[in-house]
């Protein structure tokens, strides 16, 4: 099973104003792509395609969460 790596620092609680929240996500230790987190949306850029985000509006990452995501209970 592949291993995956996801580093942040945060304080406490960040909101995220006109500064988007980048984030590297590695599996293995391999880079596989960053995630922009900004007020409007969601960006994904894969490592193989180092020119483009895919783009996912809120309201649509909830709907694909909701419809696609794994239930898993609080912590």
């Amino acid at each position: 099973m592949a291993e995956h790596t996801v580093k942040v620092r945060l304080p406490k609680r960040v909101e995220v104003f006109s500064k988007d929240l980048d984030v590297e996500v590695r599996r293995n230790g391999s880079i596989i792509g960053n995630l922009k987190i900004s007020k409007g949306s969601l960006d994904w850029r894969d490592v193989s395609d180092r020119n483009y985000y895919r783009s996912l509006k809120w309201e649509k990452f909830a709907e694909l969460a909701k419809d696609h995501g794994s239930k898993k209970p609080r912590s």
